[in-house]
């Protein structure tokens, strides 16, 4: 089965890559915050972003659910991009608060090189998930 015989795997595509730059700059702004200030652990703004990673992960998934299923018609359809819709909200929220940690642990401005770099690895980990669900559930 490729994208040319079921196209409504790829109508999900931009939504997701564009949720996945949304969390993870939110997440980096956090992080960067967090480092400036510089009396807030780690391990606390990881708690923090992992919690809400997981909270917006799972309220889309529970509003796109159903929404795609009535739309497409498709159970399994709808379990893969609700699936990788809260793989991708988890993974955003905790690399845009790694990177920037990352950066300051090695002398880098976390403010300055966060962001390109973050993207980048956001974009390409939210397809990886999102075709890894579909080649598993829908194909």
């Amino acid at each position: 089965t490729t994208l040319a015989e079921k196209p409504e795997i790829a109508f999900f595509v931009p939504g997701l890559v564009y949720l996945a730059y949304a969390i993870g700059t939110q997440s980096e702004a956090v992080a960067v915050r967090g480092l400036s200030l510089s009396h807030v652990g780690i391990g606390r703004l990881i708690g923090s972003e992992l919690r809400t990673g997981v909270m917006i992960g799972v309220v889309l998934a529970l509003l796109a659910f159903p929404v795609i299923w009535l739309v497409f018609g498709e159970l399994r359809l709808a379990a893969a991009v609700t699936l990788a819709l809260a793989g991708a909200s988890i993974v955003a929220s905790v690399l845009g608060l790694v990177l920037p940690w990352l950066l300051a642990r090695t002398g880098s401005d976390p403010a300055y090189g966060s962001g390109p770099l973050a993207t980048i690895v956001q974009d390409v980990l939210s397809l990886l998930i999102y075709f890894g669900c579909v080649s598993v559930i829908v194909l």
